[in-house]
């Protein structure tokens, strides 16, 4: 009796690893068709620079609008990366530096040396990279893909890709869930989970100057866990300054 026990618990196992392999393969197999119908992987992986304008207007629960920010992004991506961002905020020049792995950041022309500062920024830098860079970046080594399955957007069939992310001591960092159009696998939108706050954020237009459908229009949503909106808490929109 405890061999047949044995022998059915060894199975369950290799179900199991059967099924994380399946959806590790389902998950990148999606990606790569998603990549395809933005450009194609070729593109995206020979582009060398990308600068753009990228226009911020934040809602407060009323409908309120409690900020606009219009900042100029100047990305390099070979022979290695570089991010520059720069904006107006409370009459305040502020310019953000990532090169040579070290992260500078001005207001009005001068150093600031705040730790904290730098951090803040250095967080800010790389999320509007990985925001603008989809859904290239899901490629990354670090990335820990799910396949959840098939869902519904606005009538519209979508794949469901699961992705979390750790932080460097191991412990879970913001859970993202990406949705991919079930037939042309374009990017459709996508909902993280950040500390205890959900948000859903969807494309609602692409631009066509990189050939790659980058982010043009989206709109970003509170939401409860069950992607149900509370209320639109920003608006962003993306012109594409330059590309090669």
């Amino acid at each position: 009796m405890l061999k047949i026990i044995k022998v059915f618990q060894i199975i369950c196992v290799m179900l199991l690893s059967l099924q994380s392999c399946k959806n590790e393969l389902d998950s990148k197999e999606i990606i790569l068709k998603s990549l395809e119908a933005h450009g194609g992987l070729e593109k995206w992986s020979s582009a060398k620079k990308l600068s753009y304008k990228k226009t911020t207007i934040l809602y407060d629960s009323i409908g309120a609008i409690e900020k606009k920010i219009i900042q100029t992004h100047k990305n390099t991506f070979s022979p290695k990366f570089r991010a520059e961002t720069v904006w107006v905020e409370s009459a305040v020049q502020k310019k953000v530096v990532f090169e040579d792995d070290k992260i500078s950041v001005y207001f009005d022309n001068v150093i600031q040396g705040d730790p904290e500062l730098k951090e803040k920024y250095y967080k800010s830098i790389f999320a509007a990279h990985y925001v603008i860079w989809q859904p290239y970046k899901l490629l990354d080594e670090e990335v820990i893909l799910s396949y959840i399955g098939i869902d519904t957007i606005d009538s519209k069939e979508v794949h469901v890709v699961k992705v979390a992310y750790f932080e460097e001591d191991g412990s879970p960092a913001n859970t993202w869930w990406y949705y991919f159009d079930a037939l042309t696998y374009k990017l459709v939108g996508n909902m993280v989970h950040h500390g205890t706050t959900y948000s859903y954020i969807v494309n609602t237009k692409y631009e066509d100057k990189t050939g790659l459908s980058l982010n043009a229009e989206r709109k970003s949503y509170m939401t409860d866990s069950l992607r149900n909106p509370m209320f639109l808490r920003a608006d962003y929109s993306y012109e594409i300054l330059g590309f090669n």
